[in-house]
């Protein structure tokens, strides 16, 4: 950035008129100030996930942590596995967490010890279990037999998967199927009572999403697809390129492949309204039960085309009919080339005029410091209200101190490591 020509109006000018060496030094700071007003106070954020929550000794060090460098929010997972960090009428209590003091609520806790830090709670949604052996409970959600387990294409339910087989498919784990009213039913309940017992900031969303594109044709849905369109759903594409959607577009195609095509767009269209609705009855329910002020986000891939195509996650609808208040694209992986892309592309992607906040999700559990203060400066560029790091947990284990990755967050840059300007 050039230093402006007005320059001698700074304070700092008559500590360097003749003083040629002492103005060198102090150039640099100038640069600083005059870029003060640059951006707008850039607020960060951390994932704290439940294994940083599952004792009291643990959820003390973490809100230290974040009280003393400088967070301003956390999202703290009470639903991991379909169950509850929270005292629950409606979801199990933890299995790790059996044994426990009776009197242990992990969400409680946080929320005390945490104060005035605000925190949202972070809530998997369609994820159930992450084992191929079943939970012990078998109330439990993503217990086999559950009328609402997620099958594949073939029918085949994703309890009944292999350890191979979650790899093969890249799974994490058992799914709840999106389009089972019954599941959305419980979800919503889980929300309600969540917002009435608990002083919340606000409910963040995650897994909110099919798993990918090969599953849900075999359901009720994929049958109810068949009946009125007239084909099953699962001899459709299931995954459509950038070059076969704009043949599409503009007509460039036989005339069989184009109602191929056309009976793909409308089933995933089909798959991505299942999801939205489940958003708009959480939100009704926050809006119904829960206190002033509750807001509702969710962390979503940052590609618009992959989430809405292949996992039904349409959140450019989400942020465009204000269904949302703040989107956390997950743009954890690769350089910070690759991360500012996927952040334009989701600052584009949220449509101009739409007031929902957008979070960038960066990925502090694999990168250092400086990579992290690069990313964030991108995402100032593209105007993004705040930056999330995943995760408190893991900075806390590692080697740089955390607040080296709120202040690069920030966009902080300390006295000691600014060089002086060559004489």
């Amino acid at each position: 950035m050039p230093i402006r020509r007005d320059s001698r109006k700074s304070p700092l000018y008559p500590a360097c008129h003749g003083r040629r060496g002492l103005c060198f030094l102090l150039l640099p700071l100038l640069v600083l100030l005059n870029c003060t007003a640059c951006y707008p106070r850039t607020r960060t954020a951390a994932w704290v996930t439940r294994f940083d929550v599952d004792s009291p000794r643990e959820i003390d060090s973490i809100c230290t942590t974040a009280k003393n460098s400088g967070f301003d929010e956390l999202l703290v997972q009470v639903r991991g596995r379909a169950d509850a960090f929270y005292r629950s009428d409606v979801a199990p209590w933890p299995e790790n967490l059996a044994g426990t003091a009776a009197d242990f609520d992990p969400l409680a806790r946080t929320l005390a010890q945490c104060a005035p830090l605000p925190v949202q709670a972070w809530l998997n949604v369609y994820y159930l279990w992450g084992e191929t052996t079943p939970p012990k409970n078998q109330g439990h959600p993503g217990f086999p037999g559950q009328p609402w387990i997620l099958s594949d294409d073939q029918g085949w339910p994703l309890t009944a998967y292999s350890e191979f087989d979650l790899k093969r498919n890249w799974l994490e784990g058992v799914y709840a199927d999106p389009a089972s009213p019954a599941y959305r039913r419980l979800f919503v309940e889980v929300v309600r009572e969540l917002v009435s017992r608990y002083p919340l900031s606000g409910i963040h969303l995650d897994f909110i999403r099919y798993p990918g594109p090969a599953f849900g044709g075999s359901g009720e849905l994929g049958r109810e697809f068949t009946r009125k369109v007239g084909i099953d759903p699962r001899l459709l594409p299931g995954q459509l390129s950038r070059d076969a959607l704009f043949d599409w577009l503009y007509g460039r195609m036989a005339p069989a492949d184009r109602l191929l095509t056309t009976g793909a767009l409308y089933w995933k269209e089909r798959r991505a309204a299942e999801v939205t609705a489940l958003l708009n009855d959480v939100r009704q329910a926050i809006k119904k039960h829960g206190g002033p002020g509750i807001t509702l986000s969710a962390a979503v891939f940052p590609d618009p085309g992959q989430a809405y195509l292949e996992n039904g996650q349409d959140w450019r609808s989400w942020a465009a009919s204000g269904q949302l208040d703040a989107l956390y694209p997950m743009a954890y992986f690769g350089s910070s080339q690759r991360v500012a892309a996927q952040l334009r592309e989701v600052a584009a992607g949220r449509g101009q005029g739409s007031r929902v906040e957008m979070w960038a999700g960066l990925g502090a559990y694999i990168k250092d410091a400086g990579r992290i203060a690069e990313e964030a400066q991108s995402a100032r560029d593209n105007g993004y209200n705040g930056i999330a790091l995943f995760s408190l947990g893991h900075l806390l284990q590692g080697a740089e101190p955390v607040t080296a990755y709120t202040d690069g967050a920030r966009g902080i840059v300390h006295l000691s490591s600014v060089k002086p300007l060559p004489p």
